[in-house]
């Protein structure tokens, strides 16, 4: 009888410890389980966010490229006015030189010329493109043509701006001195005039197709 009961303890204490150790067991397989799911996780986030770093970089490369791409193809480059006298822009061929002056008897002179600009002084400089702002009033300017119009055989009438359609100007052909044959557009500026012409007849397709179509400026 007692050996029985002895059988008996023996048996409980063995199936005790056996639950004890599968409890481990579980508890550390668990644990394990759990760890690697962690990591595995803390992984694919770090994956995720290379992913969206390379994305975000390569976005950006491409954009930059697309950039330089069309800039590097654009054929001109600008120049901007003060904005005291209406923030005037002009496009130019990049293989133009500029000088502009801004302390004369004008608001502003500029002159524009394929590689160097020549003397702004010389008799004999002929320039492609020429800006002025003039503190003369519109039709003070502009009356300086239309007194020679006939002898000068001057080609006057109305003209508006592709990018500035709420200002009406002139535009015009002719001789504007002697041996000197050109294209002018002439706008009022607030109380100022703005003065816009080639020189060279040379130059009358790029002036008046490519370097006007550009031009704007606040009134």
């Amino acid at each position: 009888m007692t050996k029985t009961q002895e059988d008996g303890s023996i048996s409980g204490l063995a199936i005790g410890f056996i639950a004890v150790c599968v409890a481990l067991v579980v508890a550390v397989v668990l644990a394990i389980s759990a760890y690697s799911g962690e990591e595995k996780y803390k992984n694919n986030d770090q994956v995720l966010i290379n992913q969206a770093v390379n994305t975000a970089e390569a976005k950006q490369a491409t954009q930059l490229a697309h950039k330089y791409k069309i800039e590097s193809e654009n054929p001109f480059t600008s120049y901007t006015g003060p904005s005291q006298y209406g923030s005037v822009h002009i496009a130019y061929p990049k293989n133009w030189s500029g000088y502009v002056d801004t302390s004369g008897g004008n608001p502003l002179e500029g002159y524009f010329s394929p590689g160097i600009v020549p003397s702004i002084s010389g008799s004999g400089s002929i320039f492609p493109l020429r800006v002025e702002i003039s503190s003369n009033s519109y039709s003070s300017q502009l009356s300086q043509y239309t007194g020679e119009q006939t002898s000068l055989k001057l080609n006057i009438t109305p003209y508006v701006l592709k990018k500035v359609p709420s200002v009406t100007g002139v535009i015009i052909k002719g001789a504007f001195k002697p041996n000197e044959q050109g294209i002018m557009v002439m706008f009022p500026l607030r109380t100022d005039t703005l003065s816009i012409w080639t020189e060279s007849m040379q130059y009358a397709n790029i002036f008046t197709n490519q370097i006007l179509p550009n031009v704007s400026f606040s009134p």
